[in-house]
């Protein structure tokens, strides 16, 4: 290999993603539109909603900031995720769109439990290390979250959903060959990334618009519950 095609070849595979992105931004424009405009919502949430944790908090030092699970999940998992969903929607990665989310929906119920324990002098990470000590499932603990909430068995169905669907092997595998059976073609995001979206893509493309929609009113949820124990 010449030194002229080990310098192009990384070039060319920069200039396939940035095309891509492109022409899959412009095919959701035109197709899904409304599975774009969530996923950009999801990005304002995070930042109106990590902005919200700062102004309550920027009279407290570091210290106070590093006790706080809720601030951790907004600032290291909210956001940078609700970004990566963004990059992924755009290179045809739905599979890993779905992944995100379920990490975003877990972690913000662990995070937020974490939030009730009494000791305030603890950092964030002693308090998520002693939820996992209760050795509660994460199902139950998805059920408990959603009671305190206020939103029932919302947040365990999507959490299922995501897991059962997107991120267990097997779900991955039966998504595969339903697509073959049902449209007689593989799944865009099951040959390469990045990948340009087709017409048979649509339905999942949809669904992410679903999941997406539906985290964000659990999030809205949490975040009001989180609000009035701050104040409280």
């Amino acid at each position: 290999m010449t030194e002229e095609s080990e310098d192009s070849s990384p070039t060319a595979l920069l200039d396939l993603y940035c095309s891509t992105m492109k022409e899959n931004k412009e095919f959701l424009h035109r197709n899904a539109e409304k599975t774009y405009r969530e996923v950009i919502n999801l990005i304002n949430d995070a930042i109106n909603y990590m902005t919200m944790a700062f102004e309550t908090k920027k009279k407290e030092n570091k210290v106070d900031y590093v006790k706080n699970p809720m601030c951790f999940f907004l600032h290291h998992v909210l956001m940078p995720q609700s970004y990566a969903i963004l990059a992924d929607l755009l290179i045809g990665n739905l599979p890993a769109c779905f992944m995100e989310l379920r990490l975003m929906l877990e972690t913000m119920a662990k995070c937020h439990f974490a939030s009730l324990h009494p000791n305030r002098t603890l950092f964030f990470e002693p308090k998520l290390e002693l939820l996992e000590k209760q050795k509660r499932s994460t199902s139950k603990l998805l059920e408990d979250f959603g009671n305190v909430i206020g939103l029932g068995d919302k947040p365990v169905a999507l959490w299922g959903k995501l897991s059962n669907y997107w991120v267990h092997p097997r779900g991955i595998v039966k998504r595969v060959v339903n697509e073959i059976v049902e449209k007689s073609d593989v799944p865009s995001w099951a040959w390469i990334i990045p990948m340009n979206y087709s017409e048979s893509d649509l339905d999942t493309i949809k669904e992410l618009d679903k999941c997406i929609s539906q985290f964000r009113s659990i999030l809205k949820a949490t975040m009001k519950n989180y609000e009035q124990i701050t104040i409280n």
